[in-house]
């Protein structure tokens, strides 16, 4: 059975009055409400793209979670290996030495507080991360973040001010140029609270602290100040293009002074949709 929409049936009922002689002026009352539905309709779906939109952008920038930090998305991950030389001879490392390199995710852990289990969001699925080449940092899979540690005095006085750029190229192609999906303002995803977590975790990390976000960013801050060290951190960002696919990217964060990148690592880049 052929289905109408709303407006459509309004619109039908008023020609049907008009061509069994009904009173004009019965019209001008459907004919606002026809209207109204439409305008009505128009809003919905208006309502609608814009709330789609944000859960995209929110999606993209801050990675979909769930509990425990897990991705939502389906089909499971893609093996990804060290990138080709093809690749890496692409990189002039820095020389700056990367420290506590570790593999994670942004999502929830727990944490016990005499009887209650509290909740909060941190730097979870911690692994260790192995660099080769003195920068070229372990592979990500979508959402996966990379933290590591360098020399802040060292690494400070390689910027004079807007020096570092990311550079991202397709795996497959790279002498098509960098992509222009988007780009990457910052070289800290991670807030020091995330990186800090409540003791007594689930998570088993024993570094960890007590109190508030701010006092557990404190004490983050204040432990990696004193070793003289800067914490790095970037997010395997989904891809916001129209047309996007799943894909590989190999990507580096660039000096323009120096032509020297501080690391390199490829990643699975995934549509935010």
């Amino acid at each position: 059975m052929m289905k109408f929409s709303k407006p459509a049936v309004a619109a039908l009922f008023a020609v049907s009055l008009l061509s069994s002689g009904a009173a004009q002026a019965q019209f001008g009352g459907l004919k606002n409400a026809v209207k109204k539905e439409a305008r009505k309709a128009k809003r919905d779906a208006e309502n609608k793209a814009v709330e789609e939109a944000e859960k995209a952008i929110d999606d993209a920038l801050r990675g979909k979670r769930s509990k425990g930090g897990r991705s939502n998305r389906g089909g499971g991950s893609i093996a990804l290996g060290t990138p080709s030389s093809s690749l890496t001879s692409l990189t002039q490392c820095t020389g700056l030495t990367l420290s506590n390199v570790t593999v994670g995710n942004l999502g929830s852990y727990t944490f016990q507080q005499g009887f209650s289990k509290e909740e909060r969001t941190g730097f979870i699925n911690r692994k260790p991360g192995k660099v080769t080449g003195s920068c070229i940092a372990p592979s990500l899979q979508p959402q996966e973040i990379l933290y590591f540690e360098v020399d802040e005095k060292k690494y400070k006085a390689l910027d004079r001010g807007n020096d570092w750029t990311w550079q991202c190229v397709q795996s497959d192609n790279p002498g098509a140029g960098t992509v222009d999906y988007w780009t990457w303002h910052s070289d800290q995803y991670l807030g020091d609270s995330h990186m800090k977590l409540h003791c007594g975790n689930d998570q088993g990390v024993s570094d960890c602290a007590t109190g508030s976000n701010s006092s557990r960013a404190s004490a983050y801050s204040a432990d990696r100040k004193k070793r003289g060290k800067y914490g790095v951190s970037f997010l395997a960002r989904l891809n916001e293009h129209s047309d996007a696919r799943t894909e590989k990217l190999y990507c580096q964060y660039y000096n323009k002074r120096s032509g020297k990148s501080l690391v390199a690592f490829e990643y699975l880049s995934a549509p935010a949709r």
